[in-house]
């Protein structure tokens, strides 16, 4: 699915979030992009793609890693603050082609090489002495984001310095950074922005302290295991975890791990008649993915939130005290958004620790393993109390077949799986007794119940049968 949302973003065209390169030869003209972009509202760079928008591909392959992970450091060697950014290479049409994926930035301006950079719908331009003062006389009265805030009781002996440590050698051995000074511990976190002359920041207390909870009660992860069949108020298992942010949340994917079922399943090898191999119930590329997202985008700043796992006999719900951004609704997860992290220094560890691979399409990803191993979509539900992403095991989606209308089971009876359909011939065909509206809304539901996809946006969508039964 993610390869499909780049091709999409990239039929789009060149513009104010797209940026086409068709090779690789430029880094100093590269890093202006990615400045610009972060100066402005985020974008995509895809190296290996003419202007015209024809995938030409480069001669890079995934055993090309040093390469791949050389073009970060060459971009970030040239931008001041720090920032979070990430570089993948894609398999497109058979075509290997290099994304840089960059959210909006939050600790504006950022410099290239002693210039600041701005989008300005498809070009990239030098920042004028107007848009220079606005950027600072913004961020001048812009009251510090919760992480970037000072953690005043936090200690030096609170520092878990094994987790520093630990990070310090994960980016290290995948070259997503190089640190100036490895081994001094408080310039490691200077350089990231955790400590400075006001001392630790409250990001990282929540990354790097003992137990960040004595100060921050709302960093505790709730874990919950409901007896099957009983009400909400009966459990198997219910506990709470406390630390440094990486440490807390291996520890709830491997609890998550124990407590689901393994499926066997069989499958046909020309050597053995039969096969059999062990899977979990869900996939584990959702589940890390979905706890991942949960820590990086929750809300740390009230002391009523929290995270919360929730496993019931047919689903796992992950509750984090967040919100989506502005204008983000639950549906456009399904596609290529916009990434606004809402804890970019958080962000940036779990990216150095190798737990965020590229920024803005880890829902994507979520999705897509589900479907692969044939479960019902995920859904999200974004309400004030929080957001929830809920992940549906096997026989999910059954109970909502039962009420699936005359026309919906039409549309299912008539089209083969890959077959495509645009909203206006389903309502053509099978729906032109009812509104517009109403239309939608049955090709919406047949989506969350995995039995289509969506492709496309806007008048370019059209829904796609899916091998789901």
């Amino acid at each position: 699915m993610i390869s499909g949302v780049l091709l999409q973003q990239i039929a789009l065209g060149e513009g104010l979030h797209s940026e086409f390169r068709r090779g690789l030869d430029n880094m100093e003209s590269l890093a202006q992009v990615v400045c610009a972009f972060l100066n402005t509202q985020g974008g995509t760079v895809f190296c290996g793609v003419s202007e015209d928008g024809n995938v030409v591909g480069l001669p890079l392959t995934e055993q090309d890693p040093q390469r791949i992970r050389g073009v970060h450091q060459a971009v970030a060697d040239r931008l001041t603050p720090s920032a979070l950014f990430t570089v993948s290479l894609d398999n497109l049409n058979g075509k290997a082609v290099l994304t840089i994926e960059v959210p909006e930035g939050k600790d504006r301006p950022y410099v290239c090489n002693d210039r600041v950079f701005l989008r300005q719908g498809g070009s990239t331009v030098v920042a004028d002495a107007i848009a220079l003062r606005e950027m600072v006389q913004t961020k001048a009265v812009s009251a510090d984001r919760w992480e970037r805030r000072p953690s005043t009781a936090m200690e030096e002996g609170d520092l878990d310095h094994d987790e520093v440590h630990a990070m310090v050698n994960e980016a290290g051995r995948s070259e997503r950074h190089r640190f100036a000074r490895p081994d001094d511990d408080e310039a490691v976190l200077a350089e990231l922005g955790l400590a400075g002359a006001r001392g630790y920041t409250q990001g990282a207390d929540v990354l790097f302290a003992h137990n960040p909870a004595l100060r921050h009660p709302q960093t505790r992860v709730r874990l919950i295991r409901y007896a099957a069949g009983k009400t909400a108020n009966e459990y198997l298992d219910d506990k709470q975890l406390r630390g440094p942010l990486v440490r807390v949340l291996n520890q709830a994917f491997d609890w998550l791990r124990g407590q689901l079922p393994m499926e066997q399943l069989f499958e046909v090898d020309t050597k053995a008649p039969l096969v059999r191999q062990a899977r979990m119930a869900y996939p584990e590329a959702a589940l890390r993915e979905g706890l991942v997202n949960a820590f990086a985008h929750r809300d740390y700043a009230g002391f009523s939130g929290g995270l919360t796992v929730s496993v019931y006999a047919d689903r796992i719900e992950i509750w984090n005290a967040g919100r989506l951004p502005a204008g983000l609704k639950p549906a456009d997860l399904k596609r290529n958004h916009p990434s606004l992290p809402a804890n970019p220094d958080i962000a940036q560890v779990l990216y150095l620790r190798g737990l965020m691979e590229r920024i803005g399409r880890g829902t994507q990803k979520i999705i897509q393993s589900c479907v692969d191993q044939g479960l019902r979509p995920p859904q999200w539900e974004d309400r004030e109390t929080g957001v929830t992403l809920t992940l549906w095991g096997p026989g999910g989606a059954l109970d909502g077949l039962a009420s699936l209308n005359a026309r919906q089971q039409a549309l299912l009876d008539a089209i083969k799986v890959d077959e495509r359909i645009r909203p206006a011939e389903y309502r053509e065909r099978f729906a032109v007794e009812v509104s517009e509206r109403q239309a939608r809304r049955d090709l919406a539901a047949l989506e969350e119940l995995g039995l289509l996809r969506v492709d496309g946006a806007g008048a370019s969508t059209v829904y796609v049968r899916t091998n789901r039964t």
